[in-house]
């Protein structure tokens, strides 16, 4: 290496650090061009649509399981039965936002649109089970028994109105046969022409 090439570098690295010092040097003595943001107190405000954290509405969502199947990595688990009036009800609705990459699939083919992206980015955790989301407050065992003795209830009520209904016909078929003549109406017309 040359003597010349030598002052080179070391000309390029003062001229280059002064450069840095300039910027740094304008921006610490200028009160408008703030940059740096005091994080704990201040946030910075998110733009529309900005991809958070997940949140589901669970009094809109119909269990219909698009999220699930949609989900390329399957971060989204849903448990779900059939109710009394043929509806789904959400036994346990749960999103890992550790493994969530925020790809906004599962928002775009959400039916009832109760599935958003929320303006949440933070959420530090200690235990890797902090980072799963519980939208259903309920435990899934006691929503599954609750439903089912609900069923049971529904599926009662419908025998006994239909055990009821059957019980009704055969006394209105009866009331209906005494009020009937006895005698065929063609049988009395052959009566009265030979008569």
């Amino acid at each position: 290496m040359s003597l010349k090439a030598y002052l080179n570098d070391i000309v390029e690295a003062v001229v280059t650090t002064a450069k840095g010092m300039r910027i740094t040097a304008r921006y610490g003595v200028d009160p408008k061009e703030e940059v740096t943001l005091q994080y704990p107190e201040e946030r910075w405000e998110m733009p529309e649509g900005y991809r958070g954290f997940l949140h589901n509405d669970i009094k809109t969502c119909t269990a219909c399981t698009m999220c699930v199947r949609v989900c390329p990595i399957d971060c989204i688990s849903l448990e779900s039965v059939r109710g009394a009036d043929k509806k789904m009800v959400l036994a346990f609705y749960d999103i890992n936002i550790g493994r969530c990459m925020y790809c906004g699939l599962c928002v775009e083919v959400c039916p009832p649109k109760s599935l958003k992206h929320t303006s949440g980015y933070e959420k530090a955790s200690v235990e890797l089970g902090e980072l799963t989301l519980h939208f259903v407050a309920e435990d899934a065992a006691e929503i599954k028994a609750r439903v089912a003795r609900q069923v049971a209830e529904a599926a009662a009520k419908e025998a006994e109105a239909k055990a009821a209904a059957e019980a009704a016909k055969p006394a209105d078929v009866s009331s209906e046969s005494a009020k009937a003549p006895a005698t065929d109406p063609k049988a009395a017309k052959e009566g009265e022409d030979k008569g």
